[in-house]
């Protein structure tokens, strides 16, 4: 669904799943709906609540990293951290990088934390590991080591950072068949928000998770992009008209926010 400002993409995403429930008697539990705040998880929840009249026990709700979140601590037998892993938050995850560089001698005047930190943090966005890491400088070189300490000192703190609960649960999906099998069966029916704004992560995350039935609901107006200083990739539309090309689109172009 191609949405302009103003035309309910809330609006079409709580009415979606409320007729999937009560028209189509689709239980809670077989539903996801990943939104990119919060705020607009419990919003939507809110408002499914309201046109219901009813408890939504089961359904899964909420933000790319709780839902990944929720799966990771469900599969940590496939993982290198337990499942009450730890997760750091930005102050934890510059003091991590700032340990790793000591750790290797690195200069950090030279190699400033922020800088260094933004390159891994690019780098899970685009599904790269440590070992995976392109390097055609020396201060590649130098931030693929620092990128390896860092991920040695989390897991040994049996800890992740933002990016990790995203890129580990696109590792497990993609390297475990039986895991992947049993999420994509489950969530009968993929709701996804803002999608403009997802980044390579997210889209892949996404792929797997409706490989089973390919039933995928994207809402998004991909002539604006909020995120795009988190890697939010406009080409996801793209790429989901190829990997879904039985895809019916949907354009909602009046605006009913500003009329005028």
């Amino acid at each position: 669904v191609l949405a302009g400002p103003g035309s309910g993409k809330p609006r079409v995403l709580t009415y979606r799943v409320a007729y999937v429930i009560d028209h189509l008697g689709v239980r809670p539990h077989h539903i996801l709906a990943v939104t990119f705040t919060n705020k607009a998880a419990r919003e939507m929840e809110m408002r499914v609540k309201n046109l219901l009249n009813q408890d939504l026990k089961g359904i899964w709700l909420g933000t790319f990293h709780a839902i990944c979140s929720r799966i990771l601590r469900r599969e940590s037998d496939f993982l290198p951290f337990d499942s009450n892993f730890v997760i750091f938050d930005d102050d934890d995850q510059q003091s991590v990088v700032k340990r790793a560089l000591k750790d290797l001698n690195v200069d950090e005047k030279q190699y400033r934390p922020n800088s260094v930190h933004a390159a891994i943090s690019a780098a899970k966005n685009n599904l790269i590991f440590p070992q995976d890491f392109e390097t055609k400088t020396y201060r590649d070189e130098v931030v693929a080591r620092v990128y390896k300490r860092y991920n040695e000192l989390l897991v040994s703190s049996n800890a992740v950072d933002f990016d990790d609960l995203l890129l580990w649960t696109w590792r497990l999906l993609e390297e475990n068949l039986e895991v992947r099998e049993k999420y994509s069966r489950r969530f009968e029916y993929i709701l996804v928000d803002e999608f403009q704004d997802t980044n390579l992560v997210q889209y892949e995350l996404l792929r797997h998770l409706a490989s089973a039935h390919q039933n995928i609901f994207a809402v998004g107006d991909e002539d604006q992009s909020i995120y795009r200083w988190r890697g939010a990739d406009y080409r996801n539309v793209m790429r989901f008209e190829e990997d879904f090309p039985r895809a019916q689109k949907i354009l909602l172009e009046q605006n009913y926010r500003s009329t005028q």
